[in-house]
């Protein structure tokens, strides 16, 4: 039996507020079927922010999503789990509701022994917390470009051209694997700090990178046109469709929420891109489809990591850090974040214990 404590820190939201508490370990909750987590840094994401809002749609299958970005090690295994002290795993928030929040110093895990398997996922990459990045928003980019060629019937993306809409972490991610796949990339976004910064951090090319204004200004330019920002508005969709060629594919990756439709009362998107489907739709007499992918698995992790160990220059994810914050400032953070009094150009990184 591991060392303990007789408390931890752990966050609460509660009606659209935040704090962080000190919490009495709940050592009733170390049963056979319970991974115990001791996150070393954990991701801001902005559905986070949107879950402090109350302006996420929250699956009940999957649970929220509040602190599911991490890297940490394993404290305690139950003896029906495949796991030992000292593991570093990251998790997959989409397989058990049955967990805390990832903004704390542990995180408890429960499930049946193939739940546990696919939702606490071994980290191969024994530097990692030298050279800190997210896995589960990569592995979330890697499931939704393999669905995009699956629905798409495209055997790669070689030769096309894909525009993205939005230079956050996931545009950007959406950027690196494109390219990587062999399409030409231009990525467009409305504020000015994400397009220097995704200049300066070596990410993208001055080509690569534009103005969402300028988007008018290739209308019927682009094979595949992803939509990547938090929340999917009509407006941004509409962009997309004109950026998008005759016979294009619009892929919804950005948040939704039940009701959306695009076109206008032709397809209901959030639905789309919950159940990873795709619908034909005419929008100014172009044919296009509209698609979209939710969430990821065991095998878009293990895809990451290899990326990742193989094609570091093609893949600098460490690069997406604009900000490390402790586990006491976050509060605040998030709730500047939510509220936009804050912003930034790329991710922040909580770490609760420094590392030399």
């Amino acid at each position: 039996m591991p060392t303990i404590p007789p408390a931890y820190e752990a966050t609460t939201l509660r009606d659209g507020v935040v704090s962080l508490g000190m919490h009495a370990f709940p050592r009733d909750a170390l049963g056979d079927d319970t991974v115990v987590i001791k996150p070393d840094y954990i991701g801001i994401c902005r559905a986070d922010a949107k879950e402090v809002l109350g302006s996420r749609d929250v699956m009940e299958d999957r649970g929220p999503l509040f602190g599911h970005e991490l890297v940490g090690t394993v404290s305690f295994s139950g003896a029906r789990t495949a796991f030992h002290e000292g593991d570093i795993v990251t998790l997959n928030p989409n397989i058990t509701p049955a967990r805390t929040t990832g903004f704390a110093e542990y995180v408890f895990v429960r499930g049946a022994e193939e739940q546990l398997n696919q939702a606490v996922i071994q980290v191969p990459e024994s530097g990692i917390r030298g050279q800190i990045w997210m896995p589960e928003p990569l592995a979330c980019i890697v499931h939704a470009l393999g669905k995009l060629l699956e629905l798409a019937h495209l055997k790669s993306l070689h030769g096309k051209r894909v525009g993205i809409i939005g230079a956050g972490c996931s545009g950007l991610m959406f950027a690196m694997h494109a390219r990587h796949l062999g399409a030409s990339v231009s990525v467009f976004n409305r504020r000015k700090m994400r397009r220097i910064f995704a200049q300066e951090q070596g990410i993208l090319a001055e080509n690569e990178i534009h103005p969402l204004a300028e988007a008018r200004d290739h209308r019927n330019e682009f094979d595949v046109v992803i939509v990547a920002p938090s929340i999917a508005t009509a407006e941004t969709l509409e962009v997309a469709a004109g950026m998008a060629v005759d016979g294009a594919v619009v892929f919804v990756y950005g948040g939704t929420r039940k009701g959306d439709t695009f076109p206008i009362g032709q397809v209901d998107v959030d639905t789309v891109r919950r159940r990873e489907g795709i619908e034909p739709a005419e929008y100014r007499g172009k044919k296009l489809h509209i698609a979209g992918a939710y969430g990821c698995l065991r095998e878009d992790y293990e895809e990451g990591f290899r990326l990742h160990a193989e094609h570091p220059d093609a893949f600098p994810l460490e690069r997406l850090t604009s900000k490390v914050i402790g586990l006491h400032e976050f509060p605040q953070v998030i709730m500047a974040v939510a509220a936009e009094k804050e912003d930034y150009p790329g991710k922040v990184l909580i770490e609760t214990a420094p590392h030399s």
